[in-house]
């Protein structure tokens, strides 16, 4: 429990044993003043218990004042954190959105860079493959010495961009 709830918890039912005294002995001397009112002691006990309770009835209308405007603060500062809580909920839903757009674009781009590569790759490929089929073209056209030069040289570099690594093992398995 809180130590201002106990504090006020404790001051009420301290307030309230007393009133409930102060009433009992408000009732007695309410009789006998009223039965006697030229008896200055029933008089003299008659204000004070009545007096006593007025105090009593003030202190707890205060108490409650207090607790009133405590209760209010406490639902003011529970409406704006409510209201923070709101506004963060709603970026947190926002950033969420966004990390998922974010997240499905980067699969997307991972696609479309894979499919990017593949595509490069066999364009590469076949540009070697025309420059290839040029210099055997090329051999064919010249003398046989220069053809077997350009076959070499076409076969070295085929090797080399690892077209014929490819091929040497299907030609060796044939």
């Amino acid at each position: 429990m809180d130590p201002k709830a106990k504090q006020f918890k404790e001051k009420i039912n301290s307030i309230n044993s007393s009133f409930l005294s102060a009433l009992d002995d408000f009732k007695k001397y309410y009789v006998f003043y009223h039965k006697n009112p030229e008896v200055d002691e029933y008089s003299n006990h008659f204000v004070n218990t009545k007096s006593q309770l007025q105090t009593l009835s003030g202190e707890m209308f205060a108490t409650t004042n207090i607790i009133q405007k405590n209760i209010e603060t406490l639902n003011d500062t529970m409406e704006e954190i409510s209201s923070k809580l709101t506004n963060e909920k709603d970026k947190y839903a926002k950033m969420d959105k966004l990390f998922t757009s974010l997240k499905g674009t980067e699969s997307g781009s991972n696609i479309l860079i894979n499919d990017s590569k593949t595509e490069f790759n066999l364009l590469f490929f076949k540009n070697i493959e025309l420059f290839i089929g040029i210099l055997i073209i090329l051999g064919l056209m010249v003398s046989p010495k220069m053809a077997m030069i350009l076959l070499v040289i076409a076969l070295l570099i085929s090797y080399n961009l690892g077209i014929m690594k490819v091929v040497l093992p299907v030609i060796g398995y044939i």
